[in-house]
């Protein structure tokens, strides 16, 4: 890319396409001539083929017309009229079969219903100061002219024209040209001006999209996902009357580190007069190269991380941040996509619904807008959002229940208000910046980060799925096995995915048992050692750069790296109950109408020192051979129960036979 171009495409569709049927014209005319040398007379051509009397007639009253993007292309790809004309008369036989007969017939050696090299040495081959080869060198570079037999002597050689370049000179140009890109009219762009914008932001475009729109250039655009990146750069393209060329980088199916775009991908972008927006889809640490778009000039906006590095890109290279919405900023959405029914609870919303901008609008836009309570609009809006996104969260993730009130948990008067605690910080993760002073604020997000450490069955989930209820949050829990991978990088391109998806829709994450991911770094002895603990240093990061809540559990907090401890902002320390604890955990799993006598199960709570988690396996043990029965769960019933459990962890029951 080069210096751009200023001025739009200008006539339209109808005047290109006008334009491009008189330079057609033009190419016919030129093979009737040549042909009419060659063969020293125009009757006998002109009785076999009567096709080329029509055009020698439309040619006499053609008009003079100007393509504005083939010219544009011919600028920027640096080639000649003569490689223009070439371009043409190739693609004849596309424009219209009869004249695959008419070359097969100037050309019998070759027999092929397309102009052969050495028919065009014949015809072009005279010229005083380029023969028919460079004039060909610039189209096959930019891929608007390809070889149909590759192989093959250069004199034999065939070519034909790129069909989604041919298209687009046409004023035809395909939507979907090919997999991963997409081209969209400036129509669909939204307005520049009516974008919401934080002002920073706001503020940073316009210094430099005058800039930007004279010089050319790249444009990262940094963020988190579904925020609005791709609009904000579309509705720039929107603002100089072009369409938006959207490319998916790395495209499907190839290698990051060796991508290459179709070669006519520029020149595609230059016959539409679209900008090209490269949605980049990077490997954490890994440099990306962009891709080169051979006979574009202009600008390249790319849609990127807030992380992502790239190789050598185009200059000059301006960045842009378009942060998560604060709470202004999402009351800005909620008004004005938002439905009536809401408005009554525009600050409410804008308060819990910590998504991302795409997210909330595309949520506001399908709500029914059906009236309801507060607590059920915002759950409305959520179900909605992650109906339409959770794609990356369900390929690495599962939802889990997330329900009940704290009277669910039973926890110790020390562990309730450390929970207590935790849900004051995030239910006010935003608000507390405002609150700090600003030399200490600047370094905070509105993330929440906290472990969950003790034994086995001791409440650490249920405590997990509790919050996420009382905070009105969906709870996903990481799947170790889709996430993990033996593929170098792989590991850490998922954690990237699955935390960026949470974090746009603002559900709480839980890493039950992650000290398989939070394990402590060692001294590197070989390359296994040295790659995990790659992942680990990527993981200390990016947990601590993440605007979402994330849970995390471990029963071997000394296997957890202290890099780690240090970035939580909560530690909560699950013990094993005590006596008390179990009597209450024993009557809130029993079955409302059991059998089981006050002195036997006081008995049970004070010398079988269970977990809340085995305490749960013997009631539903118990119940379940009790309806089988059918009989009453008594005491009987209760030690059988007691005593498979002691027997699944090879232990002793202390209730003794009797």
């Amino acid at each position: 890319m080069n210096q751009a171009s200023s001025t739009p495409p200008s006539g339209g569709l109808d005047a290109n396409s006008n334009a491009f049927k008189a330079l057609v014209l033009g190419a016919a005319q030129r093979v009737i001539d040549h042909a009419i040398q060659t063969k020293d007379s125009a009757d006998p051509l002109m009785d076999r083929f009567p096709c080329l009397l029509d055009y020698a007639q439309a040619c006499e009253a053609m008009e003079a017309a100007h393509h504005e993007p083939l010219a544009a292309l011919a600028q920027a790809a640096q080639w000649s009229a003569t490689a223009t004309e070439l371009w043409l008369v190739c693609g004849l036989v596309d424009e219209d079969a009869r004249f695959g007969d008419v070359f097969e017939a100037l050309d019998p050696q070759a027999r092929q219903r397309r102009p052969s090299m050495a028919l065009m040495q014949d015809w072009w081959g005279t010229l005083p100061r380029e023969g028919v080869r460079p004039a060909l060198r610039p189209l096959l570079e930019c891929g608007v002219l390809q070889a149909c037999n590759p192989g093959a002597a250069s004199s034999d050689q065939l070519y034909e024209v790129e069909e989604n370049c041919w298209a687009a000179a046409r004023g035809e140009p395909p939507a979907h040209p090919a997999h991963d890109i997409t081209l969209t009219p400036c129509e669909q762009a939204p307005l520049l001006e009516h974008l919401l914008l934080p002002q920073p932001t706001a503020q940073r475009i316009d210094d430099i999209a005058p800039r930007l729109i004279q010089n050319g250039g790249t444009l990262l655009l940094r963020g988190p996902a579904h925020n609005g990146r791709a609009s904000l750069l579309a509705a720039l393209a929107r603002s100089e009357g072009r369409p938006a060329l959207h490319i998916d980088w790395p495209m499907a199916g190839q290698d990051p580190a060796q991508s290459k775009a179709p070669k006519w991908l520029g020149a595609f972008a230059t016959l539409t007069g679209a900008r090209p927006i490269v949605h980049v889809q990077a490997c954490p640490g890994e440099p990306i190269r962009l891709p080169t778009l051979q006979g574009y000039q202009g600008w390249m906006g790319v849609v990127c991380g807030d992380d992502d590095a790239f190789d050598e890109p185009a200059s000059p290279v301006w960045s842009v941040h378009l942060p998560l919405p604060d709470a202004p900023l999402r009351r800005a959405l909620v008004e004005r996509h938002g439905n009536p029914v809401l408005q009554p609870y525009i600050h409410a919303l804008a308060d819990s619904l910590h998504l991302s901008a795409g997210h909330l609008v595309q949520a506001l836009q399908q709500d029914p807008g059906t009236s309801a309570s507060l607590s059920a609009l915002t759950a409305r809006l959520r179900e909605t959002a992650l109906a339409c996104g959770s794609a990356p969260l369900d390929s690495l993730a599962r939802r889990i229940d997330a329900s009940g009130p704290w009277q669910d948990l039973v926890l110790d008067h020390e562990l309730r208000r450390d929970l207590d605690s935790l849900e004051a910080r995030c239910r006010q993760r935003e608000r507390l910046r405002d609150a700090l002073p600003a030399s200490f604020a600047h370094r905070l997000n509105a993330g929440v980060r906290a472990l969950f450490a003790g034994p086995s069955g001791t409440g650490k989930t249920l405590a997990a799925q509790v919050l996420a209820a009382r905070l009105g949050l969906p709870l996903y829990r990481l799947d170790l096995s889709c996430v993990v991978s033996k593929y170098i990088g792989e590991t850490e391109r998922n954690l990237d995915r699955l935390l960026g998806a949470a974090e746009a829709l603002d559900v709480m994450l839980l890493l039950d048992e992650g000290d398989a991911l939070l394990a402590k770094r060692t001294d590197v002895g070989n390359a296994h050692d040295r790659y995990a603990n790659l992942e680990t240093n990527f993981l200390l990061q990016r947990l601590e750069t993440h605007r979402g809540l994330v849970l995390v559990t471990t029963n071997a907090l000394d296997r957890v790296d202290t890099a780690f401890l240090r970035r939580f902002d909560h530690l909560l320390n699950f013990r094993a109950p005590d006596v008390h604890e179990r009597a209450a955990l024993w009557q809130a799993h029993l079955p409302a109408h059991h059998a089981v006598t006050a002195r036997y199960l006081a008995h049970v709570a004070e010398a079988c020192a269970l977990s809340g988690g085995q305490i749960r396996n013997v009631a539903l043990s118990a119940a379940s051979t009790a309806l089988a029965g059918p009989v009453e769960l008594d005491d009987t019933l209760l030690l059988e129960a007691l005593r498979r459990e002691y027997r699944r962890s090879g232990s002793l029951c202390p209730m003794g036979r009797g």
